[in-house]
């Protein structure tokens, strides 16, 4: 409330002068009584604003700006500052709260405001809504003063991501006759009702490769991606199965039903019908046709097998008696594998020579799979898949 008491112009009265001085000694007595309490919150307040227009480098050449800058940046933790809910760096603001880092290429300078002209010489300003010319000072002098491009982002804080852990593979059976059921069904039905299961009439989704499901039932006719290195007549078992059902229960796969299996024999080894492709430019006068005929397997559905409580681990794939046949086209006829070295191995089994120098693993993973070495078929999202590529 100094502004009461303004020292006296020349020519005012010697009253004044007096009056000044009683009331700054008033002020020095009332802050002297509270300096204990107020001396350490503005010291505090002081110290914040001196230190961070030091930091910033917009202190006057005659005031702040004397005091060292490593003093400041010691005293701020050094070259990186803090800032919550950023407001003039719109463009990278990547949450809550960021970390800007000033580098010695990127020190902030002070960016003068800009000066408008005078109202009186600017005609395009609506100056119905500007009060003063000081007014127009402060709205530009707010809009340039910041600037993001003097600074770097040394660290994001994001929110948590919701990941939550892959759950373990497991299945629901359901019987028909406890629905509605409000708790989450078990995986294995009871023990007692086990008998009770009949799939002679049941359906199955499974999987025959990556993309295609087939929904069947016994006896179907199923026409399948081509397996390789099989024949007409063999027996083949789809492990990776993601629903059963029947009149009586559902068991639904989360993500496939560990003790379901899908029996099956091979009708034929053929091609599909022609598939024509025809292109033709009229400007070039060019033209293609193609004739195309896409490799398959008919499959006959045999028997869909539901075992709760055995075991749904599948063995190991037999191995190969040389690593040729993994890498030829076709398998050794009889006559050729009659002529194969044998030999006693470690454990008493008999083995072929090669087998000293190759133990016959895998050369790349799911080489026994597409060759059909293992017990059953299994795609993703099976946890049993083995295969690497589509």
């Amino acid at each position: 409330r100094l502004s009461r008491y303004a020292p006296p112009r020349a020519g005012a009265h010697a009253s004044a002068s007096c009056i000044f001085r009683r009331a700054a000694g008033r002020v020095r007595t009332m802050w002297a009584a509270a300096a204990p309490a107020a001396a350490a919150a503005a010291a505090a307040v002081a110290r914040r604003v001196v230190l961070s227009r030091v930091a910033t480098g917009t202190a006057d050449a005659g005031g702040w700006s004397a005091l060292p800058a490593p003093l400041a940046l010691t005293l701020l933790g050094g070259v990186r500052t803090v800032i919550r809910h950023p407001v003039k760096a719109t463009g990278n603001v990547l949450g809550h709260k960021l970390e800007v880092q000033y580098g010695h290429h990127t020190r902030r300078r002070h960016n003068p405001p800009k000066i408008p002209k005078h109202p009186m010489q600017d005609i395009d300003q609506n100056m119905n809504e500007l009060l003063t010319y000081s007014d127009l000072k402060i709205r530009w002098q707010w809009t340039t003063k910041f600037n993001s491009n003097k600074m770097t982002i040394a660290r994001h804080w994001k929110p948590l991501p919701n990941l939550c852990p892959t759950p373990k593979p497991t299945c629901s059976f359901v019987w028909h006759w406890a629905m509605p059921h409000r708790k989450p069904m078990p995986e294995l039905p009871e023990a007692s009702t086990i008998p009770k299961i009949d799939t002679s009439e049941a359906f199955a989704v499974f999987k025959s490769s990556v993309m295609h499901q087939h929904k069947v039932t016994v006896g179907d006719l199923v026409m399948c991606e081509k397996l390789h290195r099989r024949e007409a007549g063999e027996k083949v078992v789809f492990g990776t199965v993601l629903l059963v059902g029947s009149r009586k229960f559902t068991i639904i796969g989360k993500p496939t039903v560990p003790y379901a299996k899908v029996k099956a024999t091979i009708e034929q080894q053929t091609l599909t019908r022609e598939m024509l492709t025809f292109k033709y430019r009229s400007k070039g006068r060019q033209s293609r046709f193609l004739r195309r005929r896409q490799y398959v397997t008919l499959l006959r559905i045999d028997e869909i097998v539901v075992e709760p409580g055995s075991d749904t681990v599948d063995p190991p794939p037999p191995k190969p008696l040389r690593l040729l046949d993994l890498w030829a086209n076709r398998w050794l006829d009889p006559a050729e594998t009659a002529g194969i070295e044998m030999v006693e191995g470690p454990s008493g089994e008999v083995v072929s020579k090669a087998a000293q120098l190759y133990d016959g693993t895998e050369h790349q993973p799911g080489s026994y799979h597409r060759r059909g070495l293992t017990s059953s078929y299994r795609f993703w999202p099976d946890p049993q898949h083995t295969h690497w590529r589509w």
